[in-house]
């Protein structure tokens, strides 16, 4: 078999995009300056990351293809064209002339390098288990590869399209620990290099002078974006006001309501599909074994007032906040069609189900949470002690939580999930049951769900496993999904905030520009 699946544009060659600046605050420098909250060292798509070193990182790095979630099709990027050989065999054409920021040439060597470094046992990079699923990448010619799966998998390209950036194999040889190119070389092809990223200067990015990319799709909305370290929320609120940054992002319902006021600031809320859950030691590897009872977690599902804590918690609101009944957008996920239900609020049923349990007193817990959620994760605990549920929370950076996740030290736990990085059931599923959290679960009935799913290439009968495995999740009430976390923008009134081309769920610093 050999068939075509997308004959991708021609590689295109064009300036980045350029607004005219006049003076204003740091608009005549063509300078955005950020604070950021969770301040990073190296800037990777594989180790370190986070939401806010992601939004720098998605405008550095770039991909063989991605996809216009908006109008269903795949765009070229680094790949000129595809076609599928086999169930598990995809070739692809590369563009020539793309060079990396440093000057050298970007070809088959190096697709091939990223794939074997992201499969090598020895490589600490996060999510370990989603790039062992090549079996190999094979050079056909200097533009041409052949990207061998171990297994026939329905997301082949998804994967490539999402997870799959690609570094400089040149640059990369010549560190002694290859990990290091995110900290010491973060050298990409996208149309914004790296200027500066220093733990004290902040990470810098700059639109490049020619980029090779289809500009309806890829481009720098500004010459520079100066990510600033302001670790305290009140420090940057007093910078922004005072002129000494032009813009904070998830700023909280109360900071956008004391800002809105302000004459020289505007508010822009982005429905970015972020996903805000909660899990659970459900085998009680942490040494908690509460959680182990489905009576249990059922009954803290039933305490959380989530229409309230949606509405006035949630940064953005009712406004923009997408609520959902599984772990998935409906707008995004075609398999989002759960016909089990989260239950209503409803604190006095959760009291009886907690007697039921055994615990007619309640039950008491460390709640961990990434701490940009702080005052979200509050309010779930606020709420749980109406049913005699006592969640100390515990706010962590989100280095901490990785760590304590990947040790099995987790007693319960709520971050930020993007599912708008890749669309798809598989990814919320596998990434939030599997790998580091399948020693909180170990559910092998829902695992042999999600295996077929990904196994199976026929649409209706995967979105068929995928209900399934949505309504497995909410009956056994294992990972509660209370809301998308839009991005709240507090920033000059020089700012404005673009819809991202192709993702339509996200945005990043290529979609910053001056008004």
């Amino acid at each position: 078999m050999h068939r075509t699946i997308r004959l991708g544009l021609a590689c295109a060659t064009a300036a980045v995009f350029a607004w005219a600046a006049p003076a204003g605050a740091q608009k005549s420098k063509d300078t955005l300056r950020l604070g950021l909250n969770d301040p990073f060292v190296i800037l990777s798509p594989y180790q370190g990351g986070g939401d806010e070193a992601s939004n720098f990182s998605r405008g550095v790095y770039e991909t063989l293809l991605v996809f216009d979630e908006r109008n269903k099709k795949w765009v070229p990027s680094l790949a000129k064209s595809w076609a599928r050989i086999d169930p598990r065999t995809l070739e692809f054409e590369l563009c020539e002339g793309v060079v990396f920021h440093n000057g050298n040439a970007f070809d088959a060597d190096d697709v091939v390098n990223m794939v074997n470094y992201l499969k090598d046992p020895v490589s600490q990079i996060n999510f370990k288990q989603r790039f062992m699923m090549i079996e190999k990448a094979e050079k056909l010619g200097p533009y041409k590869v052949r990207i061998v799966f171990l297994e026939p998998i329905a997301t082949d390209m998804a994967n490539l399209a999402y997870r799959y950036f690609f570094f400089d194999a040149e640059t990369m040889a010549k560190h002694a620990d290859r990990d290091d190119y995110g900290r010491l070389t973060p050298i990409g092809t996208g149309p914004m290099k790296v200027a500066v990223l220093d733990k004290n200067k902040g990470v810098v990015v700059e639109s490049i002078d020619k980029y090779h990319g289809d500009k309806t799709y890829f481009r720098a909305g500004m010459k520079r974006v100066h990510g600033v370290p302001i670790p305290d929320r009140q420090t940057q609120i007093a910078q922004l006001v005072t002129g000494g940054i032009d813009m904070i992002r998830n700023a909280s319902p109360d900071d956008t309501r004391e800002l809105e006021g302000n004459p020289k600031l505007d508010v822009t809320y982005s429905a970015v599909l972020n996903l805000f859950y909660l899990g659970f030691d459900v085998r009680g590897k942490s040494g908690i074994n509460v959680f182990g009872d489905e009576r249990v977690r059922r009954a803290l599902w039933m305490a959380i007032d989530r229409e309230s804590i949606v509405k006035y918690i949630v940064p953005g609101g009712v406004k923009v906040a997408e609520m959902s009944q599984a772990l998935c957008f409906k707008t995004t996920t075609p398999d989002c069609k759960p016909t089990v239900h989260l239950p209503k609020f409803d604190p006095e049923g959760a009291k009886k189900l907690l007697a039921e349990a055994g615990y007619p007193n309640g039950i008491e817990y460390t709640y961990t949470v990434t701490a940009p959620h702080r005052a979200i994760a509050e309010a779930i605990a606020g709420s749980l002690l109406k049913a005699g549920i006592r969640a100390s929370v515990r706010p962590v950076p989100l280095s901490v939580y990785r760590k304590e996740q990947v040790e099995g030290k987790l007693n319960a736990w709520s971050t930020v999930f993007p599912t708008g990085g890749f669309p798809d059931a598989s990814n919320n599923l596998d990434t939030l049951i599997l790998g580091h959290f399948d020693q909180y679960y170990g559910d092998e009935d829902l695992k042999r769900l999600l295996s077929d799913g990904l196994a199976e290439f026929d649409e209706k009968k995967r979105a068929t496993i995928y209900h399934q495995a949505y309504d497995m999740v909410n009956r056994k009430s294992y990972l509660y999904p209370l809301s998308s976390i839009p991005n709240a923008y507090v920033h000059t009134k020089d700012v404005r905030i673009m819809d991202n081309p192709y993702m339509a769920g996200e945005t990043s610093v290529t979609d910053y520009v001056w008004k």
